[in-house]
C-alpha cells in the first residue's frame, strides 16, 4: 500500500482535496505509508506536525489521547490539536509523559 493509498482511504481531511501533493510532503516529512496510518489514526493530518511529534519523542499512539487541553473550546486528539495549531508540542509531550 502506497501513501497515497493510505491518505485517501482516511478521506478529505487526510489530503483537503489534493492526495497527491499530501503523499508528497508526508514522504518528503520522513514517513512510510504504515506510519502515516498510524499518524491519521491519531486525527494528525499535518506531516509536519507528525514530524515535529515524532522528533519530540511522542508516538502516534500517545498523539491519540483525548485532551481538551490548548486553544479552541473543543475535546479531540493530541494529534488533531498540534495539526490544528490548538496545542503546542511541548504541551502535548507534557500530556502524554514526554519528558
Amino acid at each position: 500500500m502506497t501513501i497515497r493509498d493510505v491518505i485517501e482511504r482516511h478521506g478529505h481531511f487526510a489530503h483537503g482535496g489534493n492526495p497527491d501533493d499530501t503523499a508528497e510532503t508526508w514522504a518528503e516529512s520522513g514517513f512510510e505509508a504504515h506510519e502515516v496510518d498510524e499518524w491519521l489514526l491519531a486525527r494528525c493530518f499535518n506531516p509536519s506536525s507528525a514530524r515535529d511529534l515524532a522528533d519530540a519523542g511522542v508516538t502516534p499512539e500517545m498523539a491519540r489521547m483525548k485532551t481538551e487541553a490548548g486553544a479552541g473550546d473543543y475535546v479531540d486528539t493530541v494529534g488533531f490539536k498540534v495539526s490544528d495549531s490548538d496545542l503546542e508540542v511541548d504541551e502535548a509531550r507534557n500530556l502524554v509523559g514526554v519528558y
